[in-house]
């Protein structure tokens, strides 16, 4: 939600805004977005952008190949989040796609040893990891409360799986109840991608949606152990 007692909240959420999360980690001071007097800058002083000029407009000359439009709503969360993972990376942890597809967070020394993910998207294993680094964050002044979205939507997951057709199917999840496992598979393709929860005999089971929020996916019916490094 727009805080309305904010002007650039206000500004911000009715424009769009060219960022790069590698100037914002080669600055180290959040100087991620794009000013067309000032060059790269941080995020007040940045040129704040129609969604018509977006269309329009080319990205900076000599721009890193991440550089893109954002909208501006989530840009002061986009930011925080590119210096959080950097401050976590610094401090020697990181988090990389596992052989099996997933997502998984781990330290220099356990990084190549890791054959399987427990997170399906990325975003859920860095909020995992700022949790149990929370110390960390605390000292560099960072909160990481809500800078990792968890909902995921299931274009960019059958993107990600690679799906080539409609009936490519993933699962994704798998979630143990008292009468069984269930598994929760991105199916399709594109536009048209969606999730559905499929039985123990693969029947669908369910409502079948186009997004789903994941917090409560792993958190709820089939949560993992975690322990924070020390």
């Amino acid at each position: 939600m727009t805080n309305l007692t904010n002007p650039l909240a206000v500004q911000l959420a009715a424009s769009v805004v060219i960022f790069s999360a590698h100037q914002t980690t080669q600055s180290g001071d959040g100087a991620g977005f794009w000013s067309n007097s000032e060059g790269w800058t941080g995020l007040e002083i940045a040129t704040l952008f129609t969604p018509e000029e977006s269309r329009t407009f080319g990205l900076p000359l000599g721009a890193s190949s991440d550089a893109a439009w954002l909208a501006g709503a989530d840009a002061e969360r986009t930011v925080l989040a590119a210096l959080i993972k950097q401050e976590l990376v610094n401090d020697g942890f990181d988090v990389a796609q596992a052989p099996d597809g997933r997502w998984y967070w781990a330290d220099e020394q356990d990084r190549d040893e890791v054959s399987a993910g427990e997170f399906a998207t990325a975003s859920l294993a860095w909020r995992d990891l700022a949790e149990a680094r929370r110390h960390v964050l605390e000292e560099a002044d960072l909160d990481a409360a809500g800078a990792f979205l968890t909902t995921a939507s299931s274009h960019e997951l059958a993107l990600q799986h690679q799906h080539h057709d409609a009936d490519s199917a993933t699962t994704i999840h798998t979630a143990t109840r008292d009468d069984g496992e269930y598994e929760l598979r991105v199916c399709g393709i594109g536009e048209a991608a969606y999730f559905e929860w499929i039985n123990q005999i693969g029947d669908p089971v369910g409502d079948v949606s186009q997004e789903i929020d994941f917090a409560d996916v792993e958190a709820n019916l089939a949560p993992v152990e975690r322990h924070a490094p020390q």
